[in-house]
């Protein structure tokens, strides 16, 4: 299974990559009219906090001339004017504000109601949505709003905002994440960017069929194979393959390794490339083979081994704060398979929209050798199609089906593959 698995998340992770609509080279938008906006305001006299003394940040807000508006691996600039800005963001991604002086180094970034991105998805006017965050204070590196948006323009709940937190461990250091290679100024201004996602293969019940629900299993039962993802900007320069993971610091793994990599595996990109950690899987798991967590701390990503690429990394929470995407199987009198039903929850049973969280999701239907029944990877759900059902071109003969695989990418950019047996 975990070859079928791999070969399913290396499409994904091309997919992904594609999706990216912005233009990585593009300084030229000034905050526009396109997109969704957001505006604010800096005190043009900002009074300088002590907290910054404490992160090494000897700016304070009112040094800020440009808003950075990061969406994935693209990018925009928006100039602060008279202490104001307007910028533009894409609906549909996981945005981040950085705040820079004129010489574009670092100063903060956006932390709002928990999260140091905005997730643009759900949003209450759709992409006509302005956000006014209003008056902007600094604390540390954190650029904290007078006004959150999350509940009020941003349509999402406390429980998915904890998802959200939940699998965006690479999000909370921001700070640090954002200048991998230490200049003091964002990667992505030189498409030199890092960035990293976990991929997820989670084992955690059966499936259900007509009118019979689906079995979940306790979080105590979940089997988890986690891998490491890292994207390097097409700034990068590096040798076919000379790709190297340490970490984390102070207590550094001895059994990190490269589980596989594709160079220029697009305009925006120099490099993917995931790393694993391999153990005996207990006796009652549905694999031989455990792909182990990488814990919090920092790690150094070492390329033909002299540039060094220092980023922080955490995985908190993943089984109680995991998006469980629950199918029910459909059929029709012959007993094939015509459609597919979802609900969307966490572990405790809340009822999540499912908008708030992810990007789309696919499914696979494999017999007990993996062959392939179905493969619709290539066949999405999106917000533009609704997430609720899945309906089949042509009915889908299921009498050898032994595993659902139901993949699906973040806001954050973390794919899952949810396996149900």
């Amino acid at each position: 299974m975990k070859n079928v698995i791999m070969l399913v998340i290396i499409s994904l992770l091309v997919f992904s990559c594609k999706k990216d609509n912005s233009d990585p080279g593009n300084t030229d938008n000034p905050g526009g009219n396109q997109g969704i906006v957001i505006k604010g305001k800096i005190a043009l006299t900002a009074a300088f906090n002590n907290d910054n003394l404490k992160t090494g940040n000897t700016l304070s807000l009112s040094d800020a001339k440009k808003v950075l508006v990061i969406n994935g691996n693209g990018y925009t600039l928006a100039d602060i004017v008279n202490g104001s800005f307007s910028a533009s963001a894409e609906m549909g991604t996981a945005t981040a504000l950085v705040f820079l002086d004129a010489s574009n180094k670092f100063i903060g970034n956006l932390f709002a109601g928990g999260l140091n991105v905005l997730p643009l998805d759900s949003l209450k006017n759709g992409k006509n949505t302005t956000i006014d965050l209003t008056t902007l204070t600094l604390s540390g590196t954190s650029v904290i709003p007078a006004h959150n948006p999350l509940g009020v323009e941003i349509i999402i709940t406390q429980a998915e905002i904890n998802c959200l937190k939940g699998a965006g461990g690479y999000y909370e250091s921001l700070s640090k994440n954002i200048d991998t290679n230490n200049d003091g100024v964002p990667d992505i201004l030189s498409n030199k960017q890092i960035t990293v996602n976990t991929l997820f293969a989670i084992s955690v019940g059966k499936w259900g069929m007509n009118n019979t629900a689906p079995t979940i299993s306790g979080t105590d039962h979940f089997y988890i194979n986690y891998t490491l993802n890292i994207m390097g900007g097409s700034g990068l320069a590096v040798t076919d393959g000379n790709i190297v993971l340490s970490g984390p610091t102070g207590n550094v793994y001895n059994d990190i390794l490269l589980h596989w990599y594709r160079m220029s595996p697009n305009t925006s990109n120099r490099f993917i490339a995931t790393f694993k950690r391999v153990t005996q899987a207990p006796a009652d798991a549905p694999w031989g083979t455990t792909f182990l967590p990488f814990m919090e701390g920092a790690y150094t990503l070492i390329l033909d081994g002299n540039q060094l690429y220092t980023f922080n990394y955490s995985n908190i929470g993943v089984q109680t704060n995991l998006l469980m995407v629950i199918p029910t199987l459909h059929t029709n009198g012959d007993g094939k398979l015509t459609s597919i039903t979802f609900d969307y929850k966490l572990p405790n049973g809340t009822t999540v929209n499912p908008s708030s969280i992810l990007t789309d999701v696919s499914i696979q239907l494999n017999d007990k050798n993996h062959v392939f029944l179905f493969d619709g990877s290539n066949d999405r759900l999106t917000s533009k199609t609704g997430y609720g059902t899945y309906t089949f071109k042509t009915p889908v003969t299921i009498s050898s089906l032994w595993q659902v695989d139901v993949f699906y990418n973040d806001i954050l950019g973390n794919q899952y593959d949810i396996i149900w047996n």
